[in-house]
């Protein structure tokens, strides 16, 4: 935001720069995050609006319903995002290993798997594992469909589907590691799989924050899709009221604030912990 004046100082500017303490600094505006004032004065403008307007607070109420409820609105988006996402993350990394083996039918097989989830679009998706899969699982089980609420229906195709685009992330993020950091470990007396968990993965995952970071972010946005199962999500509870009520324009608008609140809070949380692990002079 601001950076150590460069320019020649006058004589009142050295004499101040030589006092104890004292330090030229002048306002860069290209590097003052303009996009995030904007972001905020958009978002203070839409709670100013819920307070004062009994319409906008109405929509906000029946959208954002406290106390929270586990089964509804925003508790439910945060239980799908995180738990798609600590599945997806587990299977990613599975996935992405097999894609790195030197074992050919393991490598392929990851591969076909990678780009097979790519090819399809995610409502697509979402609808084969909701209503052909899930179905098809709980017949081979010997349960009814219906024990298989659609809110873990939609969990799962999330975790499915994002899993494949995770373990690409792995993929990159073990291959930007050294060949010699394999190396020094097997000369050490360790073997492949140590190597692989003590050495290469500590240093990938350094690598792959910001892409894990990015795919999280899509995940929580891309919940939004289960409301085509009737899951009572954010985007669900704004198309149930919206439905009852006609106020479309105060409904919608309440559900894209809340999306970037979330979203921008996370990307902030997200930067603050890549500067934290950051390695120095890099």
């Amino acid at each position: 935001m601001v950076k150590r004046d460069e320019v020649r100082l006058g004589p009142e500017e050295e004499v101040l720069r030589g006092m104890p303490g004292a330090s030229i600094y002048r306002f860069d505006s290209r590097e003052f995050p303009w996009w995030l004032v904007v972001m905020v004065a958009l978002i203070i403008v839409m709670a100013v609006a819920v307070v004062l307007n009994s319409e906008y607070r109405e929509a906000f109420e029946n959208v954002f319903p406290l106390p929270l409820r586990v089964a509804q609105g925003i508790t439910l988006t945060m239980y799908l995002t995180v738990g798609s996402f600590v599945v997806a993350t587990l299977l990613g990394l599975f996935i992405g290993l097999a894609r790195v083996s030197e074992r050919p039918v393991v490598s392929n097989l990851a591969a076909l798997y990678i780009e097979f989830i790519r090819g399809i679009p995610m409502l697509v998706f979402i609808f084969a594992v909701a209503l052909v899969l899930a179905p098809d699982f709980a017949s081979l089980v010997g349960m009814e469909s219906r024990a298989i609420p659609q809110a873990v229906r939609g969990a799962a195709a999330l975790s499915l589907f994002y899993a494949a685009f995770i373990a690409e992330v792995f993929r990159a993020g073990i291959q930007s590691v050294s060949s010699t950091q394999t190396e020094a470990g097997l000369s050490l007396g360790l073997n492949e799989r140590q190597v692989m968990r003590r050495i290469v993965l500590p240093q990938a995952v350094r690598n792959m924050l910001p892409a894990l970071g990015n795919d999280l972010i899509s995940l929580m946005k891309d919940t939004s899709l289960i409301s085509v199962l009737a899951v009572r999500e954010l985007t669900q509870m704004a198309r149930l009221y919206s439905g009852s009520s006609f106020r479309f324009r105060e409904s919608f608008f309440i559900l894209m604030v809340i999306y970037v609140v979330l979203t921008l809070s996370l990307s902030l949380l997200l930067r603050w912990y890549e500067r934290r692990i950051a390695i120095p002079g890099r």
